[in-house]
């Protein structure tokens, strides 16, 4: 009988040292695999963001369109919360539902009644728009900056003007001031904040200053 030959010890190592290779390869595959996985999510996502925002400019433009049929009527004196517009600026208004429990007033852009909350004064925004072809949808609330509903031209009341007329040094400045500071083609700010929802739950919020 022939003796048989034992396999020489490197023989066994540099099959574990393969094995240790293959298992690294194959850890680096899958790592690799998903690090492009979560890239393109993250470009998609940013691609819906994007999109959500240029949708914004549909919402703005209806809301300054409402504006413009309304703006020399006392329509724009009080509160209009079937058309989302409201005559003066809410104290402690969350517009995005992030404020927690310190809001005094939040926007129902949820349509629930602001889920129902005790104190909470809930600000209806307009009708949902129909959705544009990216399968956006948007809502606004427009607010006149002003502290109080009525005319501009109240005593009690204050706005935040655009000052075009006279040769006041205020002149193109924002500020709030009383009645008499008023000139005939002084235009009142409002300030439109525009919802947007599109796909994979993604929502944005802009906001516009205008005046009229």
């Amino acid at each position: 009988m022939k003796p048989r030959h034992a396999l020489p010890r490197s023989a066994g190592a540099g099959l574990v040292a393969a094995l240790v290779v293959l298992v690294l390869m194959s850890v680096s595959a899958l790592a690799l695999v998903r690090m492009v996985s979560t890239s393109l999510l993250v470009a998609g996502n940013f691609a819906f963001r994007q999109s959500a925002v240029l949708a914004a400019d549909s919402g703005t433009e209806a809301a300054i369109a409402w504006l413009g049929r309304h703006r020399n009527s006392a329509v724009l004196f009080s509160d209009q919360p079937v058309a989302g517009y409201y005559a003066s600026v809410k104290p402690g208004l969350d517009l995005t539902g992030n404020g927690g429990s310190a809001a005094k007033a939040a926007v129902d852009w949820d349509a629930n009644q602001c889920r129902g909350r005790p104190g909470l004064a809930c600000l209806a925004p307009s009708a949902a728009s129909a959705r544009d072809p990216a399968a956006n949808q948007t809502r606004y609330l427009i607010q006149r900056l002003c502290r109080s509903a009525g005319s501009p031209d109240a005593a009690a009341n204050s706005c935040l003007l655009q000052q075009s007329g006279g040769a006041s040094s205020s002149r193109g400045q924002l500020s709030y001031g009383a009645s008499s500071r008023f000139q005939p083609d002084d235009a009142v700010y409002y300030r439109i904040t525009v919802q947007v929802l599109g796909p994979r739950n993604t929502t944005a919020y802009i906001q516009t200053l205008v005046h009229f």
